[in-house]
């Protein structure tokens, strides 16, 4: 997947512009040796990927300061923001909706979404971000 500096006619930033790498299937990260694929978290955001990647090609992501998981740019739909981690609570509440904030800075048009694996039930949010456990939305 490509940073959001993908989009960017300047062929010097696309081709400079950072990338990351998605499996298609996470069972290949059971069998990788990298320490990368055994956080939890990383797993949920390549399976959240996965899922994207069957309804569109325009997935990126934005890393300026702070990082965004995914910018979705679904055709004749609104723009989508999403953050995904595998646990929701107080301590990293702030950092999660930072990084919303900053992409809806970016795409201020776009719907926001975090998905999580497992949330408080007492985290405040946003009026503009919807939050919804990852099981929910892949079924959706």
């Amino acid at each position: 997947m490509k940073s959001a500096l993908s989009r960017d006619p300047s062929v010097t930033k696309r081709e400079m512009s950072n990338k990351k790498i998605y499996l298609y299937d996470n069972g290949f990260a059971a069998v990788t040796p990298y320490s990368f694929f055994e956080d939890r978290g990383k797993l949920l955001e390549n399976l959240v990927f996965v899922h994207l990647r069957a309804q569109t090609k325009e997935i990126y992501f934005l890393k300026k300061g702070w990082e965004c998981d995914f910018l979705v740019f679904p055709i004749a739909k609104q723009p989508l923001i999403i953050q995904v981690t595998d646990r929701l609570n107080s301590d990293n509440l702030k950092h999660e909706i930072k990084c919303l904030e900053m992409a809806r800075k970016r795409i201020p048009n776009s719907k926001c979404l975090l998905l999580a694996g497992q949330h408080d039930q007492t985290v405040d949010l946003p009026v503009w971000c919807k939050l919804m456990p990852i099981s929910t939305w892949l079924l959706g």
